[in-house]
């Protein structure tokens, strides 16, 4: 009786301790697999939101303490693009390597600010130039300008963000690639 006793035993703990199928865990995979592939273009979709969004912010951020620095020092101050993110020349009015907040002081230029990108989000002014000059009342010099700001890998409109400044220096952010 202790042999079949401890056979009994054996045969409780040995199954008691299997763990899952071969079956189990391929199903469990296959879900896994299925579930990533219908997120894995939402998620894609939703991180080059997040850097148009990130960029808008930015560039707003630092034209209006650009703004606050000129009218608080009373001296005129400048936003200029960068161009070292390319191997090739930039265009007049792509920014898409970044920015720098300049204070001109007889022949030198002061580095305030340096908002770098790497050139993954398509920055463009419209009409083009490279540098947007702030007088010492804290005005943006060139009124009625376009930042379009978008996702240089999606086609996707809805990853288009305008900042729109008007002639007195307002700044208004609308989603599309026009201002009206």
């Amino acid at each position: 009786m202790t042999a079949m006793h401890s056979a009994t035993l054996f045969k409780k703990s040995r199954s008691a301790f299997l763990g899952y199928t071969l079956m189990e865990m391929l199903t469990v995979l296959g879900l896994l697999a299925a579930l990533v592939s219908v997120a894995t273009p939402w998620l894609q979709q939703w991180l080059w939101r997040l850097q148009v969004e990130s960029v808008v912010q930015s560039w707003s951020a630092d034209l209006q303490a650009a703004r606050l620095q000129a009218l608080r020092s009373g001296q005129a101050l400048r936003l200029q693009r960068l161009s070292q993110c390319q191997s090739m020349p930039l265009a007049n009015g792509d920014w898409r390597c970044g920015w720098q907040l300049l204070q001109s002081q007889k022949n030198n230029n002061t580095v305030l600010v340096t908002t770098t990108l790497a050139g993954e989000v398509l920055v463009h002014i419209s009409p083009a130039q490279n540098s947007l000059d702030i007088n010492v009342l804290g005005e943006p010099v060139a009124g009625g300008l376009r930042v379009v700001v978008q996702a240089k890998r999606s086609q996707t409109p809805s990853l288009v963000r305008a900042i729109c400044i008007n002639t007195a220096g307002r700044l208004r952010v609308i989603k599309g690639g026009t201002c009206a």
